[in-house]
């Protein structure tokens, strides 16, 4: 039966069931969609790969040597255990994706509808807070907005039925480019326009800095390598020599940093709440992984005096806290490794968009857990591969 069914596709097609129901049943969607494309599937590794094994590996050893040395309660642990099995269904699915050919027609289609009911979830938001003055709506135990105070006022702030509205900028940076492509189609072309700046609004709602910051930076390398490309390589020497010369003069003999920092500081208080506990959590994660176990770190997320588990809101403080200095060196250095290799990639049209996208994405995970949620890491790892295949 699965051999007649278009079994690459299923984990988009099922993106939205996986993302509302709970984690210990996406694992468990997750977990079947790969046993089925394990009948099928072909798998060869490459640097990527050999750096998340490694992890992983430096992942459960320190799991291990933690619950035997400390005592641990039973929803701490099972949690762990299910971000491990996610590390390595991801790996499994990397591998996997690699030699996956998508027909792009029809990868377009499913992103555009994936991407729809987003849209349809924040026309839901707007209606309800806006005409019918809700603050706040619940759905399946997980929020679709609520109100929070921003910049001195109160906001809607777009949730999506995810785990937490940054997400949102995940999924818009993982499907928006292929919404586009779709929507640039129409027989209408003023309706494809208009579908494709509505696309827009679920992100404004949002409210994340960084991920405003971070589309921003993506769109900019996008255009930037756009224009580039239909340069001669004369004029490209005289546009880096220009851009450079032109910054170095803004720095030293213009205000402009000067305003460019009083606009971050503006942003970065926007929610001066959220700053105070992030950095909070962040130093004590760092702080009990090397006292503790600064080699191997603690494997298994405790609760901080805040209330959040330690290790959480940061990959890169993510990877000190449950790998150590080892498992902080290997996830940094895999993270370089993707880099580079999505630089000298070359691929035309909105896909270079996917690419600039993916190529920016580890400076959010400085303030957002990969494996925070169970689709996104997967999501993440398939997007690559299917990058780089």
């Amino acid at each position: 039966m699965f051999d007649r069914l278009k079994v690459e596709y299923m984990v988009f097609y099922l993106l939205w069931p996986i993302i509302i129901v709970p984690k210990q049943i996406q694992i468990v969607f997750i977990g079947f969609i790969l046993f089925i494309l394990l009948r099928r599937g072909k798998i060869y590794l490459d640097a990527i790969s050999y750096f998340l094994i490694f992890y992983i590996v430096v992942y459960l050893i320190s799991i291990v040597y933690n619950l035997v040395q400390y005592s641990y309660d039973t929803e701490r642990t099972l949690a762990t255990l299910n971000m491990l099995c996610i590390w390595v269904i991801a790996l499994f699915f990397y591998l996997l994706y690699k030699s996956v050919q998508l027909e792009l027609h029809e990868f377009n289609r499913i992103a555009f509808l994936n991407y729809s009911v987003l849209i349809g979830l924040w026309v839901i938001s707007f209606l309800l807070s806006y005409l019918l003055g809700q603050d706040e709506l619940r759905i399946f135990g997980k929020v679709l907005f609520y109100t929070e105070w921003f910049s001195g006022t109160d906001v809607l702030r777009f949730v999506g039925l995810m785990d937490y509205a940054n997400l949102i900028v995940l999924f818009f940076m993982f499907f928006y480019p292929f919404f586009c492509m779709y929507a640039n189609g129409f027989e209408n072309k003023w309706l494809g326009r208009l579908v494709i700046v509505v696309g827009t609004l679920p992100i404004i709602s949002t409210y994340s800095r960084s991920g405003y910051f971070i589309i921003m930076l993506g769109l900019l390398l996008f255009a930037l390598a756009h224009v580039m490309s239909r340069l001669s390589i004369v004029v490209r020497g005289f546009v880096y020599c220009f851009v450079i010369t032109t910054a170095i003069l803004c720095i030293f003999y213009t205000n402009t940093i000067d305003y460019i920092s009083m606009i971050f500081l503006e942003v970065y208080n926007a929610r001066e709440g959220s700053n105070d506990s992030r950095t909070y959590l962040m130093a004590e994660s760092i702080r009990v992984a090397m006292d503790r176990s600064p080699l191997i770190g603690m494997g298994i997320k405790t609760v901080s005096e805040l209330g959040y588990p330690l290790g959480s809101h940061s990959t890169f403080v993510g990877f000190i806290y449950k790998t150590g200095i080892v498992g902080f060196i290997i996830g940094t250095a895999m993270f370089i490794v993707i880099s580079v290799k999505l630089l000298f990639l070359k691929i035309g049209g909105l896909g270079n968009l996917v690419k600039y996208f993916m190529f920016v994405l580890p400076i959010i995970f400085l303030f957002e857990d990969l494996d925070g949620s169970n689709w996104l890491i997967v999501l993440y790892f398939v997007f690559l591969a299917l990058l780089y295949n």
